[in-house]
């Protein structure tokens, strides 16, 4: 039966917050974003390596080395809010190409790209992955039509390179449900990696669950929570749809009680890389 023999979390760039972002309150965003003059500390850009029998799959592509140079942001009101709210930083070790090159692969190796959401830190290395199956969720790729996508966070033309094709996710009815997840995507047909729709950071945001062998399963869930412990008490970030946000929230908190084991891999928690070892990679 096909496995997952490995699974990796590398950091690739670095980012400082507001801490409304991690996790809101009752100021609005346009609020904190204006007023806020506290960061959080350095938090790492994950992105999670699973080498499974029928490849590797690669979950997001962390922050590009281009994004720290001029004209990368929009420019006037938006652009002022996207430093307001971010400040990245991406050092030689934190490159993507050396990250893999770490546990031993390339680029070439990656042949499928799952990408949680089309946020800069979360698709911003995409275009150095021009062979790969990318996979993305329908409603997140319909941002791209938007009338100003980056109102929405995503910049097309950083994470939406032509050299690349996407692959739209639409979830369908699974055989069996996943805690409160009666719809996803088996990627294998297998039960080892499958997609689950948890949007409200952005409208397709989506999760991978990875079960293994002898071995704790994982969810990794992008940027629906920073920091796990904050699920249980369903704090959810003051960026995105806070309804929504919460309602995977709780969906979450569901598969976790539903599935033994279950640890959650957040793209910028530190504990993120040491929660995985030890859970038995």
């Amino acid at each position: 039966m096909p496995r997952v023999s490995r699974v990796s979390v590398l950091q690739v760039g670095r980012v400082r917050v507001r801490p409304d972002n991690v996790a809101g309150t009752w100021r609005p965003m346009l609020w904190w974003t204006a007023f806020s003059r506290s960061w959080t500390p350095w938090l790492p850009i994950n992105v999670v390596v699973v080498e499974h029998d029928e490849g590797v799959l690669l979950v997001d592509t962390g922050q590009s080395p281009a994004s720290l140079g001029p004209g990368y942001h929009p420019g006037g009101v938006l652009g002022w809010a996207y430093r307001r709210q971010a400040d990245f930083d991406v050092d030689a070790a934190d490159h993507l190409p050396a990250r893999l090159g770490g546990i031993g692969l390339a680029l070439s190796d990656v042949d499928t790209v799952v990408l949680t959401h089309l946020h800069q830190d979360h698709a911003g290395n995409i275009g150095l992955l021009p062979h790969a199956r990318v996979l993305v969720s329908a409603d997140e790729l319909a941002l791209l039509e938007e009338k100003q996508p980056a109102a929405h966070g995503v910049m097309p033309e950083h994470v939406a390179p032509a050299s690349v094709t996407f692959t739209p996710v639409v979830p369908a009815p699974l055989p069996a449900p996943l805690g409160p997840f009666t719809t996803g995507t088996d990627l294998y047909d297998d039960g080892t990696l499958v997609l689950l729709p948890t949007p409200g950071h952005s409208r397709g945001s989506q999760s991978l669950l990875v079960r293994r062998p002898d071995a704790d399963p994982l969810l990794v869930v992008g940027d629906l929570t920073y920091d796990p412990a904050l699920l249980a008490d369903e704090r959810v970030p003051g960026t995105g749809a806070t309804a929504q946000q919460r309602a995977s929230t709780r969906a979450v908190n569901g598969l976790v009680a539903a599935e033994p084991g279950l640890r959650v891999v957040a793209a910028h928690d530190p504990g993120a890389a040491a929660l995985v070892a030890r859970a038995g990679s």
